[in-house]
């Protein structure tokens, strides 16, 4: 059988008579990843900063996640946008709910609110200032906060 599927959704289709599930092709790292403060391993320096920010409310306005390669610095600042967002956390916790509105639109991509860029493929400057421009001139639409996490920052010229 040849061919390459290459999807992020999940249904059947058939090629060539035979019934392929599309689901097996989303990523490992997409599938595997950790989705709250708990499931983090080792990095316990920066996930009980962030956490005790969280919990004391008291949130900056940006951060800059910096390491080698496959640490979690994305990861991290995916749990983070959960978390402060998160419609049941109570105060002083934490850790996201998972189940709320909120965390299941971050979790499927689909929150307006969380802007992801990567700056390895958009590599000029001027490029990113206008993305971030563009949408840090609109509200909220949902969630509580607007959060950008500009992946691979080391990669603008």
């Amino acid at each position: 059988m040849r061919g390459c599927f290459l999807v992020d959704f999940s249904f059947e289709i058939l090629y060539h008579g035979y019934t392929v599930n599309t689901s097996m092709a989303l990523a490992l790292y997409r599938k595997y990843r950790p989705q709250a403060f708990e499931d983090v391993t080792d990095q316990n320096h920066i996930k009980i900063t962030l956490q005790n920010e969280i919990a004391s409310g008291k949130i900056s306005h940006a951060y800059l996640f910096m390491g080698p390669r496959g640490v979690g610095k994305t990861t991290m600042a995916r749990i983070f946008a959960k978390a402060i967002n998160c419609e049941k956390r109570q105060t002083g916790e934490s850790e996201p709910c998972g189940a709320c509105e909120s965390c299941k639109t971050i979790l499927e991509g689909r929150s307006l609110d969380i802007v992801e860029m990567d700056a390895a493929t958009h590599t000029q400057v001027e490029k990113i200032r206008e993305n971030v421009i563009d949408n840090a001139r609109v509200a909220p639409s949902r969630l509580k906060y607007k959060v950008f996490i500009i992946d691979e920052v080391h990669m603008l010229s």
